[in-house]
């Protein structure tokens, strides 16, 4: 009984860790706030091109994402950057973003005569600042592992918001999205607080400590 209670205990916790890195990026890649955007990008397209161009884009940002990561952590060894001075740059970068899209009537204009799967949906709407500071956060803070079961699970859902694009937004509405994507820039915002705030904390006691050994 002893051995259930602990690995109930341990799947919880691994659990509660997966999905405090699904949220993050969940928030910053805005799948459902993607919807009118893509549909925009790919108006005149036959169902089978958007299909073409929904793949193209997933798949590219996903390989964005994680070649960030693994290079964004290479460079941190190199440039001799620590994980809180990333998460306070990392979480004013993300406050900035959630501000400002909140403060606009919309997302940044794009060109529709150059869209495609890579540019500019992949890069930048959707593995965008946000979405690459966030994932090097969390590859820094939780592992490489964790990080790349919560992009695998963000971009799977994303590539179902996006061939269901047409639907969702027939049964939602333009605006309905509109709203929603604003929603998720208000949690955006306060998980880049909650960045700032732990990359302070952690700064704070790093100093103390450093302060202590020098004594």
């Amino acid at each position: 009984m002893r051995a259930i209670r602990v690995a109930d205990r341990e799947g919880m916790d691994l659990l509660r860790a997966v999905f405090r890195d699904v949220l993050p990026l969940f928030v910053t890649i805005d799948a459902v706030g993607s919807v009118p955007i893509f549909l925009a990008l790919t108006r005149g397209l036959t169902p089978s091109q958007r299909r073409t161009i929904t793949f193209e884009a997933v798949a590219g940002a996903t390989a964005i994402a994680i070649g960030f990561m693994f290079v964004g952590n290479a460079l941190f060894g190199f440039l001799g950057i620590t994980i809180t001075d990333f998460q306070i740059a990392g979480g004013i970068l993300l406050l900035v973003l959630a501000v400002l899209d909140l403060l606009s009537p919309g997302k940044p204009a794009v060109d529709e005569s150059e869209a495609g799967g890579l540019v500019p949906l992949a890069m930048p709407l959707i593995a965008g600042p946000a979405t690459l500071t966030t994932t090097l956060v969390l590859a820094r803070r939780d592992g490489v592992a964790l990080t790349l079961l919560a992009l695998a699970i963000n971009f799977l859902f994303l590539l179902f918001v996006l061939l269901g694009a047409s639907r969702i937004a027939r049964l939602v509405g333009v605006k309905g999205l509109s709203a929603v994507s604003k929603l998720v820039m208000v949690l955006l915002s306060a998980i880049a607080v909650s960045f700032i705030r732990e990359g302070v904390t952690n700064a704070v006691l790093e100093t103390i400590a450093r302060s202590r050994g020098a004594h």
